[in-house]
């Protein structure tokens, strides 16, 4: 099977299906429990809406559960039935002729990685997840009408498929991530659900300072927003506005209070994309992120130019060099993204490390930080300028030597 890479993909063009949630009687109250700011029902319908493949939802739970309303992201048509079956294969039985031909099951108390969700979508037959390889049955399958003819699953017509085996790569989060299936009964479970959810939103390949300074920071923000009026286009907002707040500070001289407020904008860059992973609420206006943090930035970087210049004649100039090199490596990473579907920082174990320490805001940030408060702002400044250019001279002449060896850009 091939790995997980870019986003879940499109599965209209395979197939258009029906998605069930069960509602075992079992499991209490637990699909209305929150984690991550969601419930796991509603988290569940906020998942089975974002794919193409997914015609309409219906529940099936107990009649004495009384539902809340969905919210406005359960986009797809809804149906709850009432059901008096005690376990996932029972109650399906019980309800399929209100089920289509071919549909994908799964029970409400689980978190379930979107990507289990899709790969089942892509399914031309009946098979069940197990959580390890000879494991028995989970409740979650692609599933035909025919097949509820058993009254319990039958190993001779369902084939399994072992959620361990499957690829963890996942290109858009830039690693392996790892996927998820888990139960939750108590608190216990709700806590360790918790930190799957804030892992499985955590990108890999990160400089130092995202790996590890900003994830502390990032984690305890999302788990007070995550399920509050908060928005994370409000959260990029804020970002954007105290981001101009340091150009301000730059400009006039205010340097250790401007970086320390730099320092700020780091956290707070990293949690509007997290809180909308978490909470199912991405939008396309999040897409644009980049392009506020690209002008905010480089903003920076003049207003530090202008304010050396005062004192040194050639700092204006170092400034708009340093500009110059930070757009040839946005250009140098567009050109990877259009011409692979591949992070510049995948494309070569070389250039994962080198995320580490290259040139981008947060390493400067940091060397600020160092150079501010230790005397000499400077002689900081003019050495960011200069591994901005090591930076954009590593990823450009990387692409540039593929370019000329290969007819096409490929991952070493």
């Amino acid at each position: 099977m091939a790995a997980f890479s870019g986003p879940v993909p499109n599965t209209a063009a395979v197939q258009s299906l029906q998605a069930v949630v069960v509602w075992e009687p079992g499991a209490a109250e637990n699909p209305l429990r929150s984690v991550g700011g969601l419930t796991l029902l509603e988290r569940i319908l906020r998942q089975l809406s974002e794919l193409d493949a997914i015609k309409s939802v219906v529940v099936l739970k107990p009649a004495t559960v009384p539902l809340p309303p969905t919210s406005g992201r359960v986009r797809k048509p809804l149906e709850y039935y009432n059901v008096s079956g005690a376990n996932f294969w029972e109650i399906l039985r019980e309800a399929r002729d209100k089920l289509a031909e071919d549909f994908i099951a799964v029970a409400a108390g689980f978190l379930i990685d979107q990507r289990l969700f899709a790969w089942l979508a892509r399914q031309p037959e009946d098979v069940m997840l197990t959580s390890d390889e000879g494991g028995s049955a989970e409740p979650a399958a692609r599933l035909s009408r025919k097949s509820l003819e058993a009254t319990k699953p039958q190993s001779s017509h369902l084939k399994l498929m072992a959620i361990s085996s499957m690829p963890s790569h996942w290109e858009e989060m830039h690693g392996e991530v790892p996927l998820h299936f888990h139960q939750v009964t108590g608190e216990d479970d709700a806590k360790t659900g918790w930190k799957i959810l804030l892992d499985h939103v955590q990108k890999r390949t990160l400089e130092l300072p995202g790996q590890y300074f900003d994830p502390i920071f990032e984690n305890l923000l999302i788990r007070r927003l995550a399920g509050t009026a908060v928005t994370a286009n409000q959260v990029t907002l804020l970002t954007t506005l105290v981001g101009f707040v340091v150009t301000v500070l730059y400009y006039t001289g205010w340097l250790r209070l401007g970086v320390l407020v730099a320092i700020l904008v780091e956290v707070l860059d990293g949690v509007d994309g997290k809180l909308a992973r978490i909470t199912r609420t991405t939008s396309r206006a999040g897409e644009y992120e980049h392009v506020l943090d690209f002008f905010y930035e480089n903003s920076w970087y003049l207003a530090l130019g202008l304010h050396f210049s005062r004192a040194n004649p050639h700092a204006l100039k170092a400034a708009l060099l340093m500009i110059l090199f930070d757009l040839t490596d946005n250009v140098a990473y567009a050109l990877m993204d259009v011409g692979r579907g591949l992070s510049l920082d995948n494309a070569s174990p070389f250039l994962a490390r080198f995320r580490l320490i290259g040139g981008r805001r947060n390493i400067y940030t940091w060397l600020f930080l160092v150079g501010f408060f230790l005397g000499f702002p400077n002689r900081v400044f003019f050495v960011a300028v200069v591994w901005a250019g090591i930076t954009a001279a590593i990823h450009g002449g990387w692409l540039l030597s593929k370019a000329l060896s290969r007819p096409a850009l490929s991952s070493d």
